[in-house]
């Protein structure tokens, strides 16, 4: 189940929203929206690539952060 907070990323991220602006909008860190969005796509058991074509302005995030 995702978290109300997931939700409301995921949304903006749908809508073309950069990470950097929907941390401003929701009033979060930047770092907290990535990993918002690593746990939306494990729990939804995603690839990386399955949100890549909501961004592509910008070089792929690297959701991994260190193995």
């Amino acid at each position: 189940m995702l978290t109300e907070c997931e939700k409301a990323i995921l949304r903006l991220k749908a809508e073309g929203m950069s990470d950097c602006k929907i941390a401003r909008k929701l009033r979060m860190e930047t770092p907290n929206v990535i990993r918002s969005i690593k746990n939306v796509l494990l729990k939804l058991d995603c690839a990386r690539t399955d949100l890549e074509f909501v961004d592509r302005k910008r070089p792929p995030i690297d959701y991994t952060f260190n193995k």
